[in-house]
């Protein structure tokens, strides 16, 4: 079975794909559309994560 983590991680990175996608479809400039990628992406479960940890503490 997948963990919870697991897949709240894999919600936030197809979010930031389509994100990527449609503001890529819409003409946003590139810088934009890579930092709502990195952001929503990479930092995202980061910050989700680290969150948590210390919810728990």
């Amino acid at each position: 079975m997948v963990s919870r983590d697991t897949r709240e991680t894999a919600l936030l990175v197809v979010l930031a794909v389509v994100g990527f996608v449609v503001a890529s479809a819409l003409g946003a400039p590139e810088p934009v559309a890579w930092g709502f990628l990195i952001a929503v992406g990479g930092v995202g479960p980061t910050v989700r994560d680290e969150w948590r940890r210390r919810q728990e503490a």
